[in-house]
């Protein structure tokens, strides 16, 4: 299947467009936004210096069309997400969003309700406009770079003005293998340090369960779930943490997750494998603890 990737230069998001391309069984073409070294090998690649998805879509439909692709695939960042939309529309194409699994005879699915219920689709026939949700599909190994064929840009409909980047410090949410996060069973942002203390000594990340972003105990770019970040560590520490529908949509790649929590009929036990029923102010330094003794 003649598949086109749209994406950023960002080797980690590209990895994953890669591996869902490889399914369809085609070397993927790529169009790559913005600026960048575009790592990987391709069958085509091209650039658009814009990255606004409404001075993109003449451009990429045009592409789209004269090259006969069946298959565009995006991730569900605020870039791809913002282009599928009016793409599919251009092209006359079905879309289907948030997609978090393929299987061998291309069965594709995406979760609905807060990952409540799985949603499966065939493919009869192309074009289709795919988004990926991140974390759901293994990054490909990237080796070497291509050269980007220029592609000019559409009408400018829109002028960017300002670009400000989020502040981050330590390991990115999204990249940690280990990952603590507080909920409103924490009480307070002060109570945040004891998590951001174990985190360190695991060099891992800390988030937050949207109550305690409400609480303003943490900025809202530590969110994790359905309407915040999504993750996929090795370990995730859910420390106060209820277990809402939302949150778990966001954990749902979690390899092991370690849930502290007062309450032992708390929802986030069903998807823990160890957990601990108890106060986490006891609980967590004893780990700090047992972690230190065995430095």
């Amino acid at each position: 299947m003649k598949t086109l990737i749209i994406e950023t230069a960002n080797a980690k998001i590209l990895g994953e467009l890669v591996t869902v391309s490889r399914l369809f069984g085609q070397a993927p073409d790529v169009v790559v936004l913005g600026s960048g070294e575009l790592q990987g090998s391709y069958g085509k690649a091209y650039r658009l210096s814009d990255t606004l998805g409404a001075n993109l879509g003449s451009s990429l439909s045009d592409l789209i069309k004269r090259e006969r692709y069946e298959l565009i695939l995006l991730s569900t960042t605020a870039i791809g997400s913002g282009l599928a939309g009016p793409l599919a529309v251009s092209l006359g194409a079905p879309i289907l969003s948030e997609v978090t699994a393929i299987s061998p005879d291309l069965t594709i699915e995406r979760s609905l309700y807060g990952s409540k219920a799985v949603a499966r689709y065939k493919l009869e026939s192309g074009p289709l406009v795919l988004t990926i949700k991140r974390k759901y599909f293994e990054a490909a190994t990237l080796e070497g770079t291509t050269a980007t064929e220029e592609l000019p840009v559409g009408p400018q409909k829109i002028t960017l003005l300002e670009e400000i980047e989020e502040e981050r410090t330590g390991i990115p949410l999204e990249d940690a293998e280990v990952v603590v996060t507080g909920g409103r069973g924490i009480g307070s942002g002060d109570n945040f340090s004891i998590l951001k203390e174990i985190a360190g000594m695991l060099n891992g990340a800390v988030g937050a369960s949207r109550g305690a972003v409400d609480e303003g105990w943490m900025p809202p770019g530590a969110q994790i779930g359905q309407t915040g970040k999504i993750v996929a560590p090795t370990v995730y520490f859910a420390v106060g943490v209820s277990g809402a529908s939302q949150h778990l949509a966001g954990i749902s790649n979690a390899k092991c997750v370690i849930a502290i929590n007062k309450d032992n009929e708390a929802n986030i036990f069903k998807r823990a494998r160890f957990g601990i029923v108890g106060d986490y102010k006891k609980a967590v330094p004893a780990l700090i603890n047992a972690l230190k003794e065995n430095a």
